[in-house]
């Protein structure tokens, strides 16, 4: 129907829904900046590295300290029994040669520089060198590794590595499988070199934020409490990085989201109806043709920009702890409850041989659904993912892309991490038991 057919009143409403619609689209390109699930999402800004730079620095200066050969540092136990000191968590990392560089420092270096010297002793830290020549990779013959690694590992100490499968893969390039078995080599040496009831495993190019340790330990205390209270069941691990990347509208939740666009409709189209019969003024201007454009088209409009403008951009995650059952990612770094890391191990080994081979966070997801367990992250992410590349990109050659050098490789980047911890403290005593991630 042609404007001119509409009085004075109705033109003057639905030009004032234009402009008002204009200024939330302006709106929404500033709010949902950062947001990976929004069309109005700024890749310069929402990977933009801000405090991640900041515990880079840190951590280096930290750990040049240790650089020497004369440094003050504790000597590594010999690869077997764990000392008598019992120990509260196993950081295990499990390291290769990356493409462009090394960020075994920059994590090493971050998830003890903050320490305090009880922490420090409640912690055993072991690195895997990954190759079947460990003098291969650039760090492995750095000084501040024999300082401050607890335990340096590599194919040689580990009774179960299967070196001539190792070599056959790196011939390959089989970098999938490889995984699967260096993660399984270095959960399984934690879970025997130590009686640690945490197990944390790191890739080898993230970054913690100052207090990981705190929070993580109190979050942990946290979740067991839940547990022994029945509100949540038995869980594998806790997510120390997740990426918001995959945390958007789920397409499979379609059906729940035609259903409540049709359902706002309706009211809008009841109570438009509504007022027209109650007021007298309002009859000359809730026509029928009228209600037909406000909710055939302006409310439409509206939904359709509630869902262009991102998930998370409305219903952020709050500050604590989340079951995060589904659309989780990914491997980077995850706290491993001691009583379920058999299974793991066990599930590991046998998805080795399964053809095609799937990722490594493919297939601890698999074992967790098969045995009906939860899966918990804390939000904002204790770690952020700062690797430049990975070989898992299956390219030729790599180089330096985009505007940053410090960055997660394929986007696998915590929007919130560089935000949260700007002076801001991070509350854990909240538990999202709906989990709707």
């Amino acid at each position: 129907m042609a404007l001119y057919h509409y009085n004075r009143k109705q033109r003057l409403l639905l030009a004032s829904f234009a402009l008002l619609f204009l200024l939330l689209l302006g709106l929404c390109h500033f709010w949902s900046a950062r947001d990976p699930g929004s069309y109005f999402f700024q890749p310069n800004e929402g990977y933009r590295p801000e405090y991640s730079v900041q515990r880079i620095h840190e951590s280096l200066e930290w750990l040049s300290a240790f650089n020497q050969s004369g440094s003050s540092a504790s000597s590594h136990a010999t690869p077997g029994i764990s000392p008598p000191r019992a120990k509260t968590a196993c950081v295990g990392i499990v390291t290769v040669k990356r493409p462009l560089q090394q960020d075994l420092d920059t994590t090493v270096g971050s998830i003890l520089d903050t320490l305090t010297p009880d922490q420090r002793a409640a912690l055993t830290v072991q690195v895997l060198f990954a190759l079947s020549d460990p003098s291969a990779h650039p760090d492995y013959n750095q000084t501040w590794v024999n300082n401050v690694v607890d335990r340096v590992l590599t194919y040689d100490d580990l009774a179960d590595a299967p070196g001539w499968i190792i070599l056959n893969l790196e011939k390959k390039k089989n970098i999938k499988k490889k995984s699967l078995i260096d993660y399984r080599l270095g959960l399984q040496a934690c879970y025997d070199m130590t009686d640690a009831p945490w197990i944390i495993m790191l890739e080898d190019d993230v970054v913690a934020q100052r207090n990981w340790y705190e929070h993580t330990m109190r979050s942990v205390q946290q979740i067991e409490e839940w547990r022994r209270h029945d509100a949540i069941k038995d869980w594998l691990y806790v997510r120390l990085f997740y990426t918001e990347k995959f945390l958007g509208w789920n397409s499979e939740n379609w059906p729940v989201y035609l259903a409540w666009s049709v359902l706002v409709v309706s009211v809008c189209a009841s109570a438009g109806i509504y007022v027209r019969r109650a007021a007298r003024p309002a009859q000359g201007v809730l026509t029928n043709p009228f209600l037909l454009v406000l909710c055939g088209i302006c409310v439409p409009l509206l939904i359709g920009l509630f869902f262009l403008a991102g998930r998370l951009t409305w219903f952020p995650l709050q500050d604590g702890i989340h079951v995060m059952n589904a659309h989780g990612c990914c491997s980077q770094a995850l706290l491993f409850n001691r009583e379920n890391v058999p299974a793991l191990l066990e599930y590991l080994e046998y998805m080795e041989d399964v053809v095609p081979t799937k990722a490594v966070d493919s297939v601890i997801e698999m074992l967790a659904a098969r045995a009906d367990l939860d899966r918990l992250a804390i939000s904002p992410s204790q770690m952020q993912h700062v690797g430049a590349a990975s070989y898992k990109e299956k390219k030729k050659s790599w180089k330096w892309e985009g505007p940053y050098r410090v960055k997660g490789a394929h986007g696998v980047w915590s929007m919130g991490f560089e935000k949260a911890y700007r002076g801001e403290s991070t509350g854990h005593g909240r538990l999202d038991l709906d989990g709707a991630v």
